[in-house]
């Protein structure tokens, strides 16, 4: 018994097949998400565009403590000059740091973006599931809705607002929130759609799940991956909307500043003084680049087709 253990122990190719039976069975397979952030750091553009907004973030966070000078600081004498050493992006007319004045705009321009968005996919994600899981009639109902809502001017909408409760970052957040949602709530709603459909929904259903547990547990985790890419484009739209109040004077007020607000600013001298629209209108654009080149790297990377591949 020995010789013969002896014998299968030397056997040529023995010990390269048993490595290779154990690697196989070690072998694992990789997530959904695994692969989509695989294909996403591949896209170098995307992946540019993430670390510029990560590195935004951060600096809008911790500018109270990295910032030159305050940004309602005045030095009337020395008025709009040019960039320098001193000011590196320049002074406005009454002789503010633009650069200071740019990354405490960044706080509200981003705050704006992000709280905003977040009122749009809170609604629009939950009524889009809603709608698309119950069909019939409700659904029908549910969508005429939307379409109602479409047809409503809302950026008069958001401005009566404004007008009538007062300016306040709180309803500008609520406001421009209203107006996003109907989008995400119809895309939303063909997503469910076609998963109710599915044999896990149907399962769920026969074993007696609440249609509660069923939208949270089972609806909305799978409808992530389109909401990740529309929420990337949602945010830009929302900044734009913000500059656009700003530029109309209903938004941030001063001596507080927002890259709306900084832009409206510099239009209103940009013959004199470029710099006061050059600097804020690039940042802006950076950011709304970076925004869009990371959601359609998202969107390439979530899809379910490329996964296949």
């Amino acid at each position: 018994m020995s010789a013969a253990t002896e014998t299968v122990k030397s056997a040529p190719g023995s010990d390269e097949l048993s490595r290779a039976q154990s690697g196989m069975d070690v072998e694992q397979g990789t997530s959904l998400w695994t692969d989509a952030w695989i294909r996403l750091k591949r896209n170098r553009m995307a992946l540019a565009g993430g670390i510029f907004l990560v590195s935004l973030t951060l600096m809008a966070l911790v500018t109270p403590w990295i910032a030159p000078y305050t940004y309602e600081g005045q030095d009337l004498q020395l008025g709009a000059s040019a960039p320098s050493a001193a000011h590196w992006l320049g002074t406005d007319t009454l002789g503010r740091d633009l650069l200071t004045r740019i990354m405490y705009g960044s706080r509200i321009s981003l705050m704006v973006g992000f709280l905003a968005t977040a009122v749009a996919l809170l609604i629009g994600v939950l009524y889009g599931t809603i709608s698309g899981f119950l069909g019939g009639r409700a659904d029908m109902l549910m969508m005429r809705i939307v379409d109602t809502l479409y047809a409503l001017p809302f950026i008069i909408f958001v401005i009566l607002l404004m007008v009538i409760f007062g300016r306040n970052l709180l309803l500008l957040f609520m406001a421009i929130g209203a107006v996003e949602w109907p989008t995400m709530a119809r895309i939303v709603r063909g997503q469910v759609l076609n998963l109710r459909r599915q044999e896990f929904v149907e399962a769920a259903i026969a074993m007696g799940l609440s249609n509660r547990k069923i939208i949270l547990r089972h609806l909305i985790p799978n409808v992530l991956g389109p909401i990740i890419v529309y929420t990337t484009l949602t945010i830009p739209s929302v900044m734009l909307l913000e500059a656009f109040l700003s530029f109309l004077g209903l938004g941030v007020q001063p001596p507080m500043s927002s890259w709306g607000l900084l832009i409206s600013a510099g239009a209103e001298s940009m013959e004199e003084y470029p710099w006061l629209l050059i600097f804020p209108g690039l940042v802006l654009s950076l950011t709304l680049f970076s925004l869009n080149f990371l959601g359609d790297g998202l969107r390439d990377a979530l899809d379910p087709k490329a996964s296949k591949d």
